[in-house]
């Protein structure tokens, strides 16, 4: 029989229903295959035992609770679980107490009937995108473990590419979803911002942080979307318009980008055209407008994080990645009207941006400007944060524009990694960016 580890989520509750499969084998394949470290901080056999057999015992009565019925699963460890510590990748929030209760979207999935494997690592509080962590260690990229995965939801990331989880849940508040799930040749959702509550979850910034899937195919991300969305389950059945109305921004997002990711975004644009779909080049001043705003004002996710952890970068900063701290304290001292002004550009610029681009279908850009370097490139703090900054400069604009923003491989490079292609739409319309990016996949 073929290795139940190598089946998307798709094809795992298939062969529950046929009763090819149980749930109790299939998480023990997978308990089998990992170990606490780099990718897992912790695992949590005693709850994926006992979340396997419940499955076990409702598939033999003929009962189903969806397509995440006792499908094998990872959690980003900035999510309370009960019964375990959230760390969020800090070695002092590793000194807390317990969780007491599950995150309402832990809860979600659990009502949903997956299976916990365990805790999975992450850049400390959740701020790079590029995937390292000095206390509970970085897990190479899936495709090449010499590069970074990606941040920050890097363990989830390579978890689902290596066949160590069938799909994860991750956290995305400037790409962190969509960077792992480029970088590792997987589908990755950045949600509407407020659709999937956050409560039970360590905060980076309560403006911007998000919750997504990350899954082998985008059927996955649908179901797992459904489900973190306490949506009715209904069938992935992607519709889309004879004639997409398509948006390829040529200003901010093509600059400083390797040339293997250039002329993978040109072919994905080209497929499109020659599927009959409209693709306009143009730019589009306000991409530009956002970073602007930050200069100008600091960062949504420097003023909140400050708020949040002052207190324990006073008492532990030794205990701290200081390439995390050198980011929270980077708009130290600006007056709350900065904050403030941000907030009120915030709103008028998603406001006006939706409204100017509304006859488009969705706006396409690579998900990251540059293929993963190696860990062993980044060990200068300079080549560091000028990575850092190309990997979360695509991606952040679209946290900036809270719309959802899916991340599809679109190609392969000549050292087999991958290349992602976003596909960012308006507000509340994931199931139009799921269903593009369907499109994707089936015509790579």
């Amino acid at each position: 029989m073929t290795d139940p580890t190598t089946l998307s989520l798709t094809e795992l509750g298939a062969a529950y229903r046929s009763g090819d499969l149980k749930p109790s084998e299939v998480t023990e394949a997978y308990l089998k295959k990992i170990t606490a470290g780099d990718v897992y901080r912790v695992l949590t056999p005693e709850r994926a035992h006992h979340q396997a057999k419940e499955a076990d015992a409702r598939f033999a009565r003929g009962m189903s609770l969806g397509p995440l019925h006792g499908v094998p699963i990872a959690i980003k460890d900035l999510l309370d679980s009960a019964g375990e510590v959230t760390a969020a990748g800090s070695k002092v929030l590793a000194e807390g107490p317990k969780a007491q209760e599950d995150a309402p979207a832990v809860a979600r999935l659990d009502a949903a009937g997956a299976v916990f494997l365990g805790r999975t690592n992450m850049t400390e509080l959740a701020f790079s995108g590029i995937g390292i962590n000095p206390h509970f260690g970085t897990p190479g990229s899936a495709l090449d473990p010499s590069r970074v995965p990606g941040g920050s939801s890097s363990g989830s990331g390579v978890a689902v590419a290596k066949g160590l989880a069938c799909a994860a849940i991750g956290s995305d508040t400037g790409g962190s979803v969509r960077i792992p799930a480029s970088f590792n040749g997987i589908v990755g959702l950045k949600t509407t911002n407020g659709v999937i509550p956050t409560d039970g979850c360590v905060p980076l910034s309560t403006t911007l942080d998000t919750l997504g899937p990350m899954t082998r195919t985008v059927e996955d991300a649908w179901a797992m979307w459904l489900a973190l969305a306490a949506k009715p389950f209904k069938p992935f059945e992607p519709q889309l318009p004879d004639k997409l109305e398509l948006l390829a921004p040529t200003n901010v997002v093509l600059d400083g980008a390797d040339d293997a990711v250039l002329e993978a975004f040109d072919d994905a644009c080209a497929r499109f055209e020659a599927a009959g779909h409209s693709v306009e080049r143009k730019e589009l001043p306000e991409l530009q407008q956002i970073p602007d705003l930050y200069a100008r004002y600091g960062s949504f996710a420097s003023h909140e994080s400050l708020a949040l952890y002052e207190d324990m970068l006073e008492a532990r900063g030794d205990d701290v990645d200081p390439r995390v701290a050198k980011r929270i304290l980077e708009f130290r001292g600006r007056p709350s009207t900065d904050y403030l002004r941000l907030v009120y550009a915030q709103q008028d610029l998603v406001r006006d941006f939706w409204q100017r681009y509304r006859r488009y279908d969705a706006i396409l850009a690579p998900t990251v400007a540059i293929l993963p370097p190696t860990v062993d490139a980044l060990k200068e703090d300079a080549a560091y944060f000028k990575a850092n900054g190309l990997c979360l400069r695509n991606t952040s604009l679209f946290n900036f524009l809270r719309g959802p923003a899916v991340s599809v491989p679109c190609a392969t490079t000549s050292e087999d990694l991958s290349i992602g292609l976003m596909i960012a739409t308006a507000p509340n319309t994931e199931a139009l960016s799921l269903a593009i990016a369907h499109w994707v996949e089936q015509n790579h």
